[in-house]
């Protein structure tokens, strides 16, 4: 029941967002609807609906409210970085010697362990380029940045985000 009520919850959501965009023109439904029900299908495959018991600790909840919390961090952790990045591409004294890190994923849920994923991708200086079941291997400028630290951190944010 649960998947079905995503998929139409999605579906729907989707296609109100193509009414908007199309500015209330119905005049080419049939593009909404296939756009609609195509991005419905992309996003129950990246992003399937958790079922009861899977992906949450009995008893947990998510905490949407800390969004914004989430949001603030990672908007600093980018600009902090870009500043980073920019300052050892102009600064010969600053050190470029790239690493991978092998870090734990901690996030159980399947939609958190992706958006951790994605998130370190947008994150300047930072790269997952391998993954595995508990694992993420991350590329990174300098052996010297504490990438554990801030992966730990966008870990335990999304984690208590998604009730995991």
């Amino acid at each position: 029941m649960t998947y079905a009520l995503s998929t139409v919850g999605r579906f729907l959501g989707l296609l109100l967002l193509w009414w908007i965009v199309a500015g209330g023109d119905a005049a080419f439904w049939y593009y909404g609807l296939f756009s609609a029900a195509l991005a419905t299908a992309l996003s129950l495959r990246l992003i399937p609906p958790v079922r009861p018991g899977v992906g949450r600790r009995a008893g947990r909840r998510g905490r949407p409210w800390e969004i914004p919390g989430l949001t603030v961090w990672f908007l600093w952790s980018a600009l902090s970085g870009g500043v980073d990045v920019a300052r050892r591409a102009f600064a010969p004294a600053m050190p470029i010697s790239p690493h991978v890190a092998r870090v734990p994923i901690g996030i159980r849920h399947p939609g958190g362990r992706r958006l951790a994923l994605w998130m370190v991708n947008l994150m300047p200086g930072s790269l997952v380029v391998d993954e595995g079941d508990g694992w993420a291997d991350l590329h990174v400028l300098s052996a010297e940045l504490d990438i554990e630290a801030s992966w730990r951190e966008l870990n335990r944010r999304i984690a208590r985000i998604v009730g995991d």
